[in-house]
């Protein structure tokens, strides 16, 4: 099924600087992108407030947009994960 759609995803941290590294390491994730998917998805990722906010646009098949949402909070649980240590 082809859709169009716009996603907001906002993680309440609190604290700017853990913030600021979650969102800097899932950024690094969404520049890496297929040159393909590239036209279709675009994925924007900031902090502020002590929060992460990641925007997705996209135009396709769901099943992808449901992959991409899939990567982008497994992404975040990883870099979550990583600080913890």
């Amino acid at each position: 099924m082809k859709i169009d759609a716009k996603v907001e995803i906002t993680w309440h941290y609190g604290d700017e600087r853990k913030a600021r590294a979650i969102a800097e390491a899932i950024e690094v994730d969404n520049q890496a992108m297929p040159p393909g998917l590239k036209k279709s998805l675009n994925v924007r990722t900031r902090w502020e407030n002590g929060d992460v906010i990641a925007k997705v646009k996209y135009s396709g098949e769901i099943e992808t947009l449901i992959k991409t949402l899939d990567d982008i909070v497994f992404s975040v649980k990883i870099a979550e994960e990583t600080l913890e240590v």
